[in-house]
């Protein structure tokens, strides 16, 4: 009995190991959107754009086409705020990128120290 009630309250992701038979309308139809949405990365918008619905589905396209700066390919992706987003063309020099991988290593400041900080000196926050 608790097997069976775990699958009905299991995602949709889970309905695979049950026949079509056991599932009710809207888990297959959960099942269907989970499918077409697996092969369906892209789709073309209005103005010929490759529209990817997520960063790793655009940065694998890029990845296909070496040869060509972001800017040259007429594609982006949809951010999990719905932002469209492209990468940049920008390649920092190696005393650039040496620079930022330095700035990484740095200790950083908790954001609570730095607001509390500002409260002090009386900045309207």
């Amino acid at each position: 009995m608790s097997e069976e009630k775990e699958v009905h309250e299991a995602p949709a992701t889970y309905v695979a190991e049950r026949t079509v038979g056991q599932m009710s309308v809207s888990e297959l139809k959960d099942l269907i959107r989970q499918v077409i949405r697996e092969e369906q990365s892209f789709h073309l918008d209005d103005e010929g754009y490759l529209v990817f619905h997520n960063e790793a589905a655009y940065a694998a396209y890029l990845d296909t086409l070496p040869d060509k700066y972001p800017s040259e390919i007429r594609a982006y992706y949809i951010d999990e705020h719905g932002f469209k987003v492209r990468y940049s063309d920008y390649e920092p020099t190696p005393e650039k990128a040496k620079e930022l991988e330095e700035a990484r290593k740095e200790p950083t400041v908790p954001a609570e120290e730095v607001l509390q900080e500002l409260r002090e000196l009386g900045v309207d926050l």
